[in-house]
């Protein structure tokens, strides 16, 4: 595997955004299911159901850390850095005020999107420096684990369907800036079609993430109202 340069994809990467892009769909799917009582799953207290949305994150966010490290790994290209940025920040915007729209009780407020774009400029001031990142990332988790300690971010009364406060959250992309530090992303991966297939939806990560909930929403939805 040949060593990432600016404006080029990274194999392991776009594996890994593959993996966990259809971890999302699957907890999504099975939200749905549950929301509208295909299936019956504690979702807020199953330890399997309470782990696997935070995996998720975690995984994407890991992700965003080392794309940055591998894309700016000279310096910041700062044209590209902010091109991606607003793109992120525009379709974060463009969710809140949909879910506003559709569900006012839920609606995202500070979700996934928001996060990754926060975090990818909170982010930058790490990228040369692996042993501070490690450091930031273990005090950033280990208070969140053991005692449930983060530093504080807004929240705001209503309960929204996707809420990922940037505490402790930067911890996994700075821990990704570390493993790219440690080549990580040196690691060979054999071009068959499983990893044919996770670079294919790695490469289209944010349109998956942008398109697959209202599409497993309405189908369960209009199912529903079928077979009721």
């Amino acid at each position: 595997m040949k060593t990432v340069k600016f404006n080029s994809r990274s194999m392991l990467v776009d594996a890994l955004r593959g993996f966990t892009i259809i971890l999302m769909v699957f907890f999504h799917f099975s939200f749905d299911l549950n929301n509208f009582g295909f299936i019956k799953i504690d979702i807020m207290h199953a330890p399997f159901w309470f782990a696997l949305p935070r995996i998720i994150v975690f995984l994407f966010l890991f992700a965003v850390g080392m794309g940055l490290r591998l894309a700016h790994a000279d310096h910041i290209h700062w044209k590209a850095f902010w091109i991606r940025f607003f793109k992120i920040a525009a379709f974060a915007i463009l969710i809140s005020i949909v879910t506003y729209f559709l569900f006012p009780e839920n609606w995202i407020y500070f979700g996934t999107l928001h996060a990754i774009a926060l975090i990818s400029l909170l982010s930058l001031p790490f990228l040369k420096r692996p042993n501070l990142s490690l450091i930031v990332a273990l005090l950033l988790f280990i208070p969140s684990i053991f005692w449930n300690k983060n530093i504080p971010w807004f929240n705001l009364p209503h309960e929204s369907w996707d809420y990922i406060e940037p505490f402790p959250w930067l911890g996994a992309s700075l821990l990704g800036i570390f493993a790219v530090h440690k080549g990580l992303h040196r690691y060979s991966l054999k071009e068959n079609r499983l990893v044919k297939s996770l670079n294919y939806l790695g490469k289209h990560s944010l349109f998956i993430y942008l398109t697959h909930q209202p599409i497993l929403f309405g189908s369960v939805y209009l199912t529903r109202l079928i077979i009721k």
